[in-house]
């Protein structure tokens, strides 16, 4: 009996730690991650000591390492039939914008951001290897010559740099224009391909507004790209 109280605790313990994960944002994931590794692992060591079935595991990697090379030769054999298949799965999982001074990534899995610079001053930057500071030089330099490049920005800003907050006066003129959103931008933002159908739009949009809706981390900019994008994709069916 308490074998089994010990492991409906353990279950409504890992339950409650599931939920309390997907509540956290992009940032709070991203350095919770490794911990929780960490602390799994540990966990799972102590219960094999606790139970004194640790030599089994011993055992099992000692037995398994031999075989390791022949499993590295084998992938690397399978590997050029086998990456077109993880590139369009890849492809899948990431959320593409672009703008006149901008190239934007979205991990649609992680909700993190990357970026190129394109034009300007800082042409040929990663936005994500740039402090606050060149990055406010870059909004500035922006909002002179490109509104839409200026939005994404701040956006990819604000979920980055959640200490940063855009000028109240100024925020609200920096706002996404989908009116001319062709279809394959409208694919890029979603991240699905020609084939997709009804439903795998639905889902990718879902998806994506789970990590990018404001209130999650995400800006009014975002969502209504990603909005715009399902509205246009839908269109075709």
């Amino acid at each position: 009996m308490p074998r089994i109280i010990i492991a409906l605790l353990l279950l409504c313990g890992l339950v409650y730690a599931i939920y309390w994960f997907k509540q956290l944002d992009a940032d709070a994931r991203k350095k919770w991650s490794k911990k929780l590794t960490l602390i799994g692992l540990l966990g799972v060591l102590l219960g094999l000591a606790a139970t004194g079935r640790l030599h089994w595991l011993i055992a099992a990697v000692g037995a398994l390492l031999p075989l390791v090379p022949r499993a590295i030769r084998l992938v690397m054999g399978l590997w050029p039939a086998l990456s077109p298949y993880f590139k369009r799965y890849q492809q899948n999982k990431q959320s593409s914008m672009k703008t006149r001074f901008l190239s934007l990534q979205i991990n649609m899995l992680s909700g993190e951001l990357q970026g190129e610079v394109l034009e300007g001053g800082f042409k040929g930057e990663k936005l994500q290897s740039m402090n606050i500071t060149q990055l406010c030089e870059l909004l500035q330099e922006c909002q002179q010559e490109d509104s839409e490049s200026a939005g994404l920005l701040m956006a990819y800003m604000q979920r980055m740099h959640p200490d940063w907050k855009p000028d109240a006066d100024n925020a609200s003129h920096y706002t996404a224009d989908p009116s001319a959103m062709t279809e394959q931008q409208a694919r890029d933002v979603l991240g699905v391909s020609e084939s997709a159908t009804k439903a795998e739009i639905i889902k990718a949009h879902k998806r994506l507004m789970q990590k990018m809706h404001p209130d999650r981390g995400g800006s009014d900019y975002l969502a209504v790209q990603i909005n715009k994008a399902k509205e246009v994709l839908l269109k075709l069916f």
